[in-house]
């Protein structure tokens, strides 16, 4: 019963969503329906479950939320982002737009720049870039979050929080499995490129072959000023967060002083800050409400013996760890969550069974893929700050960031296994 009340009460969420009901509303509705079916107390459910997750998330994410978001309309107000994305045309045509992007995200979070600080800080640069190509912001979400989970989070060495948690409870390196992550890596980046020129090809139609001549030309030097002093905000994040390995709301407060000290004369800061807090509201809410409902998943009874279960499936343990890691990261909509969820519930028995750098990357790898379908927190808030909508972005978003990490997934698993 707690497994047929929990595919209800996830195909009740993602429904509501896909009908353009928050997420804020759609999220207790949901948990206060699994609550129901299995014979619990509503509101003990709601108030003991749902809104401690609810405020741990905000009290975690506030302060990013808010510096990201002040940052990032900084770089839009004072032009520093449409001068980043005039360069980055000089240097590429069109059709590889959103494959820069795609690639820029990877290269922020190797950096140890979290998804939720690249809404805020890539999203102007992308947006001014697609604006240039003449190309449908729909691939905008795709491309920056396919870059992100696909290349940036599993590539060994990454300082993101799911290595981290791979490290402590293995005691491995944080280059452990270097062989089954740079094959599987490999393998869904070239799927994901192959998608994203595809519907460029789509959206431009013609103009898809324009511009040729424009790649590796020879940058201006007044665009290239322009865009190394638009990047100063970001390039402090990075150096202070990936290099000096500072606090995430230190790296940003510093980026966005940064920002607004170059561009005092440019732009007007009361009116940035307020209009930065209301753009980091409603992501924040949407994240928050998302991170309530995987706190009921997860505290229901029997869930973990769920998970438990699948233990028990003739599956070789490579195989039967990823099928169990993305289910978990699915119904949490966390890719740390599902990590964490399955280490505590099946990680001690299957490790014994397998070499412990190779787990470390599938496991890490198994996370990312079924955590982004429509109630995945990061999804929500992206949509929240940009206005761009479900029905235009999520075809595409499904694409590169699950159908490719099960490709690299699927990639690890056999690597794992055969080699």
């Amino acid at each position: 019963m707690i497994l047929l009340s929990i595919i209800i009460g996830f195909i009740i969420l993602i429904t509501l969503i896909i009908l353009k009901v928050s997420i804020v509303a759609a999220a207790p509705i949901a948990a206060s329906l699994i609550a129901l079916l299995n014979g619990l107390n509503i509101l003990e459910v709601l108030q003991v479950q749902y809104l401690p997750g609810f405020a741990d998330f905000v009290q975690n994410y506030l302060f990013i939320f808010l510096l990201s978001s002040i940052l990032g309309k900084t770089m839009e107000a004072s032009e520093d982002a449409a001068a980043v994305g005039d360069f980055v045309l000089d240097l590429l045509p069109y059709r590889y737009a959103a494959v820069g992007i795609f690639f820029a995200s990877a290269v922020l979070t190797y950096g140890g720049i979290s998804a939720f600080v690249l809404i805020f800080t890539i999203y102007p640069i992308a947006k001014s870039v697609f604006e240039e190509a003449g190309l449908s912001k729909s691939l905008i979400l795709a491309s920056i979050v396919g870059g992100s989970i696909i290349i940036g989070m599993p590539m060994p060495g990454s300082p993101q929080i799911h290595n981290l948690i791979m490290m402590d409870f293995l005691d491995t390196s944080a280059v452990a499995g270097m062989q089954v992550a740079l094959i599987s890596i490999i393998t869904a980046s070239l799927a994901a490129v192959y998608y994203l020129l595809f519907r460029t090809k789509a959206l431009l139609g013609d103009r898809y072959y324009e511009s040729e001549k424009r790649l590796f030309e020879k940058p201006n030097p007044i665009k290239m000023l322009n865009f190394l002093l638009g990047m100063l905000p970001l390039f402090t994040v990075f150096i202070l967060l990936a290099v000096l390995g500072k606090p995430p709301v230190l790296a940003l407060f510093m980026g966005v002083v940064v920002s607004l000290l170059k561009n005092i004369r440019k732009i007007n800061i009361l009116s940035i800050l307020n209009t930065s807090i209301s753009n980091a509201a409603a992501p924040l809410m949407f994240a928050a409400s998302a991170m309530g409902f995987g706190r009921v998943l997860s505290s229901l009874p029997l869930f973990e013996g769920f998970l438990q279960d699948l233990l028990r499936l003739p599956l070789n343990p490579y195989l039967l760890v990823g099928i169990i890691t993305n289910i978990a990261a699915g119904l949490l909509g966390s890719a740390s969550g599902g990590m964490l969820l399955t280490l505590s519930t099946v990680g001690e028995n299957i490790v014994q069974l397998v070499d412990a750098e190779k787990f470390h990357r599938v496991i890490l790898i198994a996370s990312t893929g079924f955590d982004t379908l429509p109630h995945n927190s990061v999804y929500l808030a992206m949509l929240a700050y940009t206005g761009l909508k479900f029905k235009d972005t999520y075809f595409d978003y499904f694409v590169v960031t699950v159908l490719a990490p099960l490709i690299s997934l699927g990639t690890a698993v056999i690597i794992a296994i055969y080699l």
